[in-house]
């Protein structure tokens, strides 16, 4: 491995602690998440800083949990420069990324648009959410904190906030999700008005929808002739007995289910327009290996993400994800992603977004 190979694989290496361990919330990080997340949206928990690690690879890192204060990760300033530090070692400088001109503005219902939409990553409008229908029953995932109590923009406010966001920046891509309405077809109603809604006033935007599969393909069809341009289904825990106990609520959804409805999605829009989360942590590194495995094989872009002990959530007091698993398993993910022509570089909305995962790190070294 020359040297080269060698510092990006170190940088990796940080990369996935930071996304395991967060950062030690000191002053200088605590500024830096005011200024990123004004209106201290909670977003299930994923709630963190926004920096480019050498300038080169975006993360995501939470600051706002119990197990984020015993993380060994700082970020320190000298002369108004930021970098990140493990111990008393100096890990590399890193750069802020900067919020949009968008976040100081009020929709027409008078909410600060940064309350709805978080700017993630470089060009990523992440919808702002609480609230699952699964939470009123007990049979949430034990890994989420979004509560029972929802709070999400309506679709006229989601259109407001993209026509504004893309004025600024053509090259954002809307990310739709979060939670789940019950019985399942209000989630095809909300996610169709809210697609409807921007594109009438955007055709060009790509718009990605995170979403338990609907009963009918029909449905996926549907809101595909209303303007949506990829789909996010995922399965979470790979295992079907621990995904009964860890998920009880989407457990009633079999895998069959997320199977057919992602081939209906490559069958309609094409490759790279696909993907499944699986975390990584909760359940054997054999059991997330075969997971990832199986869904490259069906042209499905698995995204590894590291579980994280959120606060709100009933594993709160889980133990973390371990660093070097996530990224065997993410090699893994790549690795079946090359051989089965799936390219995450490719891809729209969160599954082309680089900064809560290592896949897309990995992807480029291995391909160069």
């Amino acid at each position: 491995m020359n040297a080269s190979c060698e510092k990006d694989w170190k940088l990796i290496e940080a990369k996935a602690e930071l996304l395991c361990l967060g950062i030690h919330p000191n002053d200088v990080a605590k500024s830096l998440y005011k200024d990123q997340n004004p209106c201290h949206d909670w977003k299930t928990g994923n709630v963190g800083i926004h920096i480019l690690l050498e300038g080169k690879s975006s993360v995501l890192a939470t600051i706002a949990h119990k197990f984020d204060r015993k993380s060994p990760y700082f970020l320190e300033s000298q002369n108004g420069e930021p970098y990140l530090t493990k111990g008393n070692e100096v890990i590399c400088p890193v750069k802020e990324i900067s919020m949009p001109n968008w976040y100081s503005q009020e929709t027409t219902s008078n909410r600060l648009m940064p309350e709805l939409f978080l700017h993630e990553g470089r060009s990523f409008l992440h919808q702002a959410y609480s609230g699952c229908d699964f939470h009123l029953n007990g049979l949430q995932c034990k890994f989420c904190g979004a509560g029972s109590k929802w709070r999400i923009g309506s679709p006229q406010e989601v259109g407001e906030i993209v026509n504004e966001a893309v004025q600024e920046n053509v090259s954002y891509h809307v990310c739709l999700g979060g939670g789940t309405r019950l019985p399942l077809s209000k989630n095809v109603s909300y996610f169709s008005d809210c697609i409807q809604a921007i594109r009438g006033k955007t055709q060009e935007v790509p718009i990605w929808v995170e979403m338990i599969p609907p009963k009918s393909d029909d449905d996926i069809s549907k809101m595909v002739d209303l303007g949506a341009t990829a789909f996010g289904f995922n399965i979470e825990i790979w295992d079907d007995e621990l995904r009964k106990k860890i998920c009880p609520g989407k457990f009633e959804i079999p895998k069959k289910r997320y199977f057919k409805a992602m081939e209906h999605v490559t069958k309609i829009l094409g490759s790279n327009r696909i993907g499944s989360c699986l975390l990584a942590g909760l359940e054997s590194l054999e059991s997330s290996m075969a997971g990832v495995q199986e869904l490259a094989s069906n042209r499905v872009q698995p995204c590894v993400l590291p579980f994280k002990p959120w606060d709100k959530s009933l594993f709160k007091n889980h133990s973390l994800c371990n660093a070097d698993d996530l990224i065997e398993i993410s090699k893994a993910a790549v690795r079946a992603m090359i051989k089965n022509d799936i390219s995450p570089d490719k891809n729209q909305g969160c599954l082309l977004c680089e900064s809560c995962t290592v896949d897309h790190d990995i992807y480029k070294l291995m391909i160069n």
